[in-house]
């Protein structure tokens, strides 16, 4: 009997428990569970709408900087580098829609393509080493200034491509240089860099150097990303030595982490003397190129673009011709 009584016990309290949640649950709870969803839906909408109006002005603002830089460009550049021939090195993932845009605008400034190369993936395959060494020994004799004695295989292939593309005296640009188109073609021949069809091996010498990186490859390691980077900083710097000015330019994903561009704004000795502009994506970068290469012809250097690393936004204008 006692038993009984207890499962009745039970079972009414359970029963009570059910009906004054379900109670509970319709009415005050409810009401307020309910509100407080509410309250949270209305306001990530609202959120949410402030984030789509603030993404479209930003957009559109981009859109009319590009379109003023556009429009500007032609007034901006003319006769910059008029006279004066660059030397264009593409690194591996530089975008080539880019390197054509920015030798438009080169062109507009009055300057003429001397050689444009592309850097290979041998230039710093860790499994390619050896022959990297190999090639740069071989091609010692045909640097004009005797290498550091404690210089490595980048520095004297860097320096040996910049001896191939660039030289400090305007007079010697597109004249024959034997010793040149000795250079290049080995490098080209042990597949090292790959030279764009139109170049004359027997005259590319530019006074002038641009190098064009892009975005960091995020398929290899960190060890190799600093690698990589330390090459195309030696190069940047040797093509910078041997001619009037070099400027290493690149997309907006080249000065963040692990970017070329981020690497030589890091090295205080390199970016002391070797322009870098991001954003190269951009009318406003390609412009950039231009000033920042005049602005290496007088002898001066800066960091240009709107990454955080960046000095400025754009070099100095020149100044206006009485």
């Amino acid at each position: 009997m006692i038993d009984f009584r207890y499962h009745v016990v039970s079972l009414v309290s359970v029963f009570l428990a059910l009906a004054v949640g379900i109670v509970l649950g319709a009415g005050p709870l409810n009401e307020g569970i309910s509100t407080g969803i509410t309250d949270q839906v209305r306001q990530l909408t609202q959120e949410k709408n402030q984030l789509r109006t603030e993404r479209d002005e930003a957009l559109t603002t981009a859109e009319s900087q590009d379109a003023w830089a556009e429009a500007v460009a032609p007034a901006l550049v003319a006769r910059q580098l008029g006279g004066r021939s660059v030397s264009i090195v593409e690194l591996p993932g530089a975008d080539s829609s880019q390197v054509d845009a920015v030798i438009d605008v080169l062109e507009a400034s009055g300057a003429t393509v001397a050689a444009q190369v592309t850097v290979q993936d041998e230039w710093t395959d860790p499994t390619a080493a050896g022959e990297r060494e190999g090639v740069a020994a071989g091609l010692v004799g045909q640097l004009t200034t005797a290498p550091a004695a404690d210089a490595g295989t980048e520095d004297l292939l860097a320096a040996e491509l910049a001896r191939a593309l660039v030289t400090t005296e305007l007079a010697q640009t597109g004249q024959p240089d034997e010793a040149a188109a000795a250079v290049l073609a080995t490098l080209a021949d042990a597949g090292l860099v790959e030279v764009r069809d139109g170049t004359d091996v027997a005259a590319t010498r530019g006074t002038l150097a641009l190098v064009v990186g892009g975005a960091p490859d995020s398929d290899v390691t960190d060890d190799q990303v600093q690698a990589t980077n330390a090459a195309w900083t030696a190069l940047a710097r040797a093509l910078d030595a041997a001619s009037a000015g070099a400027v290493l330019a690149g997309p907006a994903e080249a000065a963040g982490d692990g970017g070329p561009i981020a690497a030589l704004r890091a090295d205080g000795e390199v970016a002391d003397a070797v322009s870098s502009v991001d954003g190269l994506d951009s009318p406003i970068g390609q412009v950039n190129v231009v000033l920042a290469l005049r602005q290496q012809l007088s002898g001066g250097a800066g960091q240009y673009g709107t990454a955080g690393s960046a000095t400025a936004v754009s070099p100095p204008l020149p100044a206006a011709a009485p």
